[in-house]
């Protein structure tokens, strides 16, 4: 059996970039493999090449373990057919990450709930944000209290769309993970 996988969507990654931690991520969930699907690299991510260099550079730096890795967007008629119909509504992104999600059984880490937490909810996707990683992230020890609440306001004084509350007051979306 394939282990269970959580798909990237831009804007969590561009989060932990901004919030400096994007090197821990691998650490936050261990029992999880963290997935970029190479259709947000290249048409969201990829915008800003430096962006872009500083994720492979950090997969490069990850390559001794799957834990962070790209994944190539081939999509099996199910997942087109999916991928197709969300695009009418949604972007290319959260479109893919959803229909991938939902074909595979694998996880959605998005920050953008206005497009995709309905739809996972109404197709049993489990999806979480980039708050619940931080959150998650404290919870075993990774960040400690302050490296978390100093991550948020990093991401928010970047100009980054995520509640500004401090992490002991944050209530994860899914606490089972």
């Amino acid at each position: 059996m394939n282990k269970v996988k959580i798909l990237l969507d831009a804007d969590v990654v561009i989060d932990f970039i901004d919030g400096q931690q994007l090197s821990i991520l691998p650490r936050i969930l261990p029992a999880y493999d963290f997935v970029i699907l190479d259709i947000v690299l290249n048409q969201e991510l990829g915008k800003l090449h430096t962006t872009k260099q500083y994720i492979e550079r950090q997969i490069e730096w990850f390559k001794s373990s799957p834990k962070l890795s790209i994944l190539e967007w081939k999509p099996d008629k199910e997942t087109l057919q999916i991928y197709s119909l969300l695009l009418r509504t949604k972007g290319k992104g959260e479109s893919a990450c959803m229909a991938y999600c939902q074909t595979h059984h694998d996880v959605l880490a998005s920050c953008n709930l206005r497009d995709t937490k309905i739809y996972c909810e109404e197709h049993g996707i489990t999806y979480i944000t980039f708050l619940d990683l931080i959150w998650y992230a404290w919870q075993r020890k990774v960040l400690s209290e302050e490296e978390c609440n100093k991550c948020i306001q990093d991401v928010i004084a970047a100009g980054n769309n995520i509640p500004d509350i401090p992490i002991a007051y944050y209530t994860p979306t899914i606490s089972n993970l």
